[in-house]
């Protein structure tokens, strides 16, 4: 897939989806940057220490992604550590469920902080250096919810619908400095945040599955891995469904 030795910062790093491409990646020869936040420093030391049996090079850098000032500490630190930032994976995200009507602003607040300014103020840190080297690779991960209502997903589909808009925007300004910045759509993935939900909902979702099961974190990574890669060169501003089979 043409990555080897690339280096990568995968927010959310340290488990669930952003592991899992994380160990893609790294099977592929990355450099890994991982972030987390402090307070999953414990799983997230484990993923690194995963990567490293790899036999990649892979740190681990504390973040806090809707926190300007703690974002470009860390790119700052990824930079001197590994000499660039050449794909940027902005996964990092949180979910609070809930009635539009019986909305909770603390909890919408925090929803677009984490998922939609996030990738923004990743992306403002990365894109200097992507662009003075003419070579970038950005992927998104937004939603199966930002294609499609579902219910009490409010704050989270209105999150990951403003990230299609900021992929599509991000790409536009840059395609001519040899970045790209392509957006995922997972739908239903079999992650510890899916698994929260009681489990006569879980076989309610999966009855509506072609495929009768969850999308694995692995699929997703495939995804995220092609479009990280320089086979992907000519493909700019495009969202990839992963529906599980869904049909919409």
């Amino acid at each position: 897939m043409k990555i080897k030795d690339r280096v990568a910062l995968i927010t959310g790093g340290g488990q669930g989806i952003g592991k899992a491409i994380a160990l893609n990646f790294a099977r592929e020869g990355a450099k890994i940057a991982v972030n987390d936040i402090s307070f999953n420093e414990v799983k997230a030391l484990e993923a690194v220490e995963e990567l490293r049996k790899l036999g990649v090079e892979a740190e681990l850098f504390l973040a806090d992604v809707s926190k300007e000032n703690e974002v470009n500490s860390m790119v700052e630190k990824i930079i001197e550590r590994f000499g660039r930032v050449d794909i940027l994976v902005n996964n990092a995200g949180i979910n609070r469920d809930g009635l539009l009507h019986k909305g909770n602003l603390s909890n919408w607040e925090a929803v677009m902080a984490v998922n939609l300014t996030g990738p923004f103020i990743c992306t403002k840190a990365v894109l200097p250096s992507m662009r003075l080297k003419g070579y970038g690779r950005i992927v998104n991960l937004s939603s199966l919810t930002a294609r499609m209502g579902i219910f009490g997903t409010g704050y989270y589909a209105t999150s990951k619908s403003g990230l299609i808009g900021l992929t599509k925007v991000t790409a536009v300004e840059n395609a001519t400095k040899g970045i790209t910045c392509n957006a995922l759509a997972p739908g239903y993935i079999n992650t510890d945040m899916m698994n929260k939900y009681p489990e006569d909902q879980l076989k309610a979702l999966i009855a509506k599955i072609p495929v009768g099961r969850f999308a694995e974190p692995e699929e997703v990574a495939n995804a995220a891995l092609f479009l990280a890669s320089d086979s992907s060169a000519y493909i700019t501003g495009a969202v990839l469904d992963i529906n599980g089979g869904i049909f919409i």
